[in-house]
């Protein structure tokens, strides 16, 4: 693979100087089969003969232990054959149990529609008359009554499902008769929409306890550093992990190119648009991810106008992303099978299963922020068994920059653990609203909402939102529960974001405050806002549609007070500790920022802001510091911390907007120095919590970022950061690296003192 001639184009444009490119062959395998259960149910045993399908290890594994009445989570990579793993056991009982039925959960209507082909496939070679159907904002309502009486597998999503369980006696039968729940791409799920997810398959599991249906969990992933723990912490059950992986795999060859080695003044459009036509042009079947749709529709438009106007026909260059109608995205991955389209330029919408037949070639504009997120749009080529060819164009970032000093530690690098918070407190209360809308709430509930349930319901009913009654406790709001909860992230008292009266997004009290001020820009699936309008009293944000190349970074001032200490332990010159915390931020302007260059600003007036939230605390002796020399203890502390924020991402799942941070040479809650890192979401989001449990891996990654990067005082790739609130003022990389690279000697070299 090493000799293709794409490759070769590739060290001759882009291999000086020789830290530019890095490229590494991956060996391909054979697939390890198994022979077809012997208890299946002969006709589907038959379909499979008949088929030619032998199951790979991990799907008969999943059989066996779905057959079994076990709760299971599948982590195995894209493309690994996780249809069948769950279908063999749906299937199988569906053709023994005249009663039963099945719940499928995805993601997105493309992914759903997509699998329902597979089941009617499968249905109508066997006669199983399953009448398999989605049941989604899209499905006709003359059609639902039908679907919810006769089809035994209902394809659905997890906004669908919180807007029905208010109905539940619509669906009683099929209820009543549910045997199976799968979650498909259950990693999608993770953060505070992940906490919001974990309480509606809390309040499913309860409507379907009344209706005496206790239903076995398939949940399908791509690979965690924690999916056994992730399993339970989604389901509530305790779920038994199957990693095994039987599928084949092809030679890949991987490429990580640093266009910044060669040119500091270098354009990700325009690297990544070169290695896309170059790879369509040495007749690779192509697909470049992109992490906006406008960076998606640029790199589209300017790769069609690589190749003169007679090619078109040989060489169709389109996008796919969220916003095209359901007809458009079926076209387009009907002309990707078919090979009509030689290259498409997608957001991440394409990461996931849809079948688009099998690519040559994957391009990435930037690492996407996780391995597991690159290994899944890397899945996405090869799937035939042909040898692919995988190549990312990296960013000023930090993590990319780290992977593209240390290519080899990418590969070592274990995967990142997800995390998931049902303490929340918007989510929780929000979730118990729509139970008591759905099955009076009583005391045993516990068991699915937790010990803290009681003080909430309390708090509810002092506001005359819940109501007691000899059933139990109910809800006696006037609207709709379910209206009130919003899954992605925020309840009743977040900001709705309207465009020309429509409303967009909803936001937090907190992300509104830091990112949607009057004249803030903010970004919604890849398109550019400029805000115009905030209404605090309703709190309501209107927003403009522009088209600029610049964006907005809030300047902000803060204090974090430290409440109760959840965890805790101490070493010689350090403690670590999981608190509650509450944050309090005062915006007091905001620059405006193009290609990282200041080009102006604006002052805000704007009451401050106070949020409660979890956070991680990190306390120095002061002794560290002066034994240390570290002669700006202030800036030490603030490029520790920023290089901590910049760590995360590659150990805990998450972005760096997801969390903040402050940095103080005297903190009141230790009396010492401090760094404190906090999710940046009200109530919490379960991040600093995880990194505190991981926070070996997450000092040792903030260490090498700023000891390896190859800048003097400091830069993107390292200190700096995009969010800021302080400007990055000050910094002071040298003590930074001292500081951390004493925590990380403390840490992993020292036994911990008691607390």
């Amino acid at each position: 693979m090493n000799s293709s001639p794409l490759l070769q184009a590739f060290r001759e444009r882009y291999g000086y100087p020789d830290d530019a490119l890095f490229i590494k062959t991956l060996p391909g395998r054979e697939a390890q089969y198994t022979e077809v259960p012997d208890r299946l149910h002969p006709r589907l045993k038959e379909y499979l003969v008949r088929s030619g399908i032998k199951p790979y290890i991990h799907q008969a594994l999943a059989y066996e232990a779905v057959a079994g009445g076990e709760d299971i989570i599948l982590a195995t990579p894209t493309a690994s054959g996780k249809t069948l793993a769950f279908a063999l056991p749906i299937i199988d009982r569906l053709l023994t149990d005249a009663d039963a039925r099945a719940l499928l959960l995805y993601p997105t209507k493309a992914l759903a529609r997509d699998q329902l082909r597979a089941f009617q496939e499968i249905d109508a070679a066997i006669g199983a008359g399953m009448r398999p159907a989605v049941y989604d904002g899209d499905t006709p309502r003359d059609a639902r009554p039908g679907i919810r009486a006769q089809s035994r597998i209902i394809i659905s999503n997890m906004h669908e499902i919180h807007h029905i369980l208010p109905w539940r006696r619509q669906w009683a039968d099929f209820f009543a008769g549910l045997s199976f729940i799968v979650i498909d791409e259950a990693h999608r799920y993770r953060g505070v929409f992940g906490s919001h997810i974990a309480l509606l398959i809390r309040r499913l599991l309860r409507v379907l306890a009344f209706y005496d249906a206790d239903p076995a969990f398939i949940l399908a992933t791509a690979t965690l550093g924690n999916p056994g723990e992730f399993g339970e912490q989604l389901t509530g059950k305790r779920c038994r992990l199957i990693a095994e992986d039987g599928s084949p795999r092809n030679e890949r060859t991987i490429v990580f190119y640093n266009p910044y080695a060669r040119d500091p003044t270098a354009s990700l459009i325009s690297e990544t648009t070169d290695l896309f036509s170059a790879s369509i042009r040495h007749g690779y079947q192509t697909i470049c991810f992109s992490p906006s749709r406008r960076l998606a529709e640029v790199i589209a438009l300017r790769a069609r106008e690589e190749f003169p106007a007679g090619q078109s026909q040989e060489t169709t260059i389109c996008t796919y992303r969220a916003g095209y109608l359901a007809d458009e995205r079926r076209e387009i991955e009907s002309a990707m099978k078919d090979g009509k389209i030689r290259g498409i330029v997608s957001t991440n919408a394409l990461e996931l299963g849809v079948d688009i037949g099998s690519l040559d070639s994957v391009v990435m504009a930037g690492y996407p922020g996780t391995t597991l997120s690159f290994w899944q749009q890397a899945g996405r080529a090869g799937r035939s068994g042909r040898e692919s060819i995988i190549a990312m164009v990296a960013r000023y970032d930090p993590i990319d920059q780290f992977y593209m000093h240390h290519p080899d530690r990418f590969f070592e690098t274990a995967y990142e653990h997800a995390a998931i918070d049902c303490r929340n407190p918007i989510a929780l209360s929000g979730h118990l609203l729509c139970a008591a809308a759905e099955v009076p709430i009583r005391d045993s509930d516990c068991r699915y909402f937790g010990a803290e349930m009681n003080e909430y319901l309390e708090d509810l009913m002092e506001q005359e939102i819940l109501a007691e009654t000899k059933r139990g406790i109910v809800y006696a709001g006037s609207s709709r529960a379910s209206e009130l909860v919003s899954l992605s992230g925020s309840a009743s008292g977040g900001y709705r974001i309207t465009h020309n009266g429509h409303l967009i997004e909803t936001m937090d009290d907190s992300q509104a405050y830091r990112e949607a001020y009057p004249g803030a820009i903010i970004l919604h699936q890849g398109e550019s806002y400029i805000v115009r309008s905030v209404n605090r009293e309703d709190h309501q944000i209107r927003v403009e549609a522009v088209d600029v190349d610049y964006h907005t970074r809030p300047l902000m001032k803060k204090t974090v007070d430290v409440g109760t200490i959840e965890r805790s332990i101490s070493y010689r010159g350090f403690s670590i500790s999981s608190a509650e915390v509450t944050v309090t931020e005062e915006l007091y302007g905001y620059r405006i920022v193009r290609y990282d260059r200041v080009i102006g600003s604006a002052e805000l007036d704007a009451p401050p802001l106070s949020f409660p939230t979890q956070g991680l605390l990190i306390a120095v002796d002061e002794n560290i510091l002066a034994d240390g020399g570290i002669g700006d203890p202030d800036g030490a502390l603030h490029a520790a911390e920023h290089a901590l924020i910049a760590a995360m991402p590659g150990v805990v799942i998450c972005d760096r907007y997801d969390i903040g941070g402050i940095s103080t040479a005297c903190h009141p809650a230790t009396g010492t120095p401090a760094i404190i890192i906090y999710d940046g979401y009200i109530g919490g989001a379960g991040l600093s919590a995880k990194a505190y449990e991981l926070i070996s891996k997450v000092a040792s990654l903030a260490e090498a970022i700023v000891s390896e990067c190859r800048c003097i005082d400091g830069c993107p790739a390292c200190i700096f950061s995009p969010k800021c609130g302080n400007d990055n003022q000050p910094l002071d990389k040298a003590g930074a690296r001292v500081l951390l690279g004493s925590l990380c000697e403390t840490i992993q070299g020292a036994e911990p003192m008691a607390s």
